[in-house]
C-alpha cells in the first residue's frame, strides 16, 4: 500500500517537474521544437521520469516494496520511471473521485 502511495507521490512530483521544464522550454522558445521531435517529444514525460529516478538513485527503487528486484540497476531505474509516468492518469482519477466526493 505504501509503495502505491509512493508511486502516486512521485507522479505528483513528476508533473511539477514537467510543468517547470515546459515553462523553461517555452521561455527559451524551444518548447514547440522539442514537442515536434519524433521520439523525444512524444516520450518526454517518460524520459524525465527515468532521469528523475536515476538522479534519486537507490532510494527510488520502489518496486522492491513489492518484492521485485533485478540485479541490473538500469532495469530498476527504467521500470520505476515507466511506472511513475504511468501513475499520472491514476493520480488524476483518484483526485477526480475525491473531488466528486467532496461536493455537497
Amino acid at each position: 500500500m505504501y509503495t502505491l502511495a509512493l508511486f502516486i507521490v512521485m507522479a505528483i512530483v513528476l508533473e511539477a517537474v514537467m510543468t517547470v521544464l515546459r515553462s523553461i522550454l517555452d521561455t527559451v522558445k524551444v518548447g514547440d521544437l522539442v514537442a515536434k521531435l519524433p521520439i523525444i517529444g512524444a516520450n518526454l514525460t517518460l524520459l524525465i521520469a527515468i532521469v528523475m529516478v536515476w538522479i534519486i538513485g537507490e532510494r527510488a527503487h520502489l518496486l522492491n516494496g513489492w518484492g521485485w528486484s533485478d540485479n541490473d540497476d538500469w532495469i530498476n531505474t527504467v521500470v520505476n520511471g515507466a511506472i511513475i509516468a504511468g501513475m499520472i492518469p491514476l493520480k488524476e482519477a483518484i483526485f477526480s473521485a475525491i473531488n466528486k466526493g467532496l461536493r455537497p
